[in-house]
């Protein structure tokens, strides 16, 4: 995964995967009502640059035509942004502090967005350094 990481173009990060990962990863019991729209544009991607997460109580669905609804959550970011704040790598909030990510909508829903929206399941893995000590560093390759 290390090697990975540090490996990846641009061209290796695919808006529609992510997008469905981050479908799975909503919590609609941590929105109000269980219910929001939250709307995705993304900067680096030509074909389809905007997306919509609809959450409606357990139902939660992907759209990549506006679904005609009030839109609570407008995210602006890019491909690898987006991807590397839901693996844990940055942080939402080091990415709005640096440009590369902008959200707007209610401060509720705004200010703590791993509230909604859980990280990768592998988000919390520790460094491979950390897990295999100096034999996990890619010197000993």
């Amino acid at each position: 995964m290390d090697w990975t990481r540090g490996n990846l173009e641009d061209t290796d990060y695919d808006v529609e995967l992510l997008m469905l990962y981050l479908e799975r990863s909503v919590r609609p019991e941590k929105l109000p009502n269980a219910r929001a729209v939250i709307r995705f544009r993304f900067t680096d991607v030509d074909d389809m640059p905007d997306w919509w997460i609809v959450v409606g109580g357990d139902a939660i669905d992907i759209c990549t035509a506006d679904p005609g609804k009030e839109v609570d959550i407008y995210i602006t970011t890019s491909v690898r942004t987006m991807t590397e704040a839901w693996m844990g790598r940055i942080t939402y909030r080091q990415a709005r502090a640096d440009g590369s990510f902008e959200v707007h909508g209610p401060p509720a829903l705004t200010r703590n967005i791993s509230t909604w929206l859980a990280d990768c399941i592998f988000a919390d893995l520790p460094e491979p350094s950390e897990i295999l000590g100096n034999a996990g560093s890619t010197t000993d390759i």
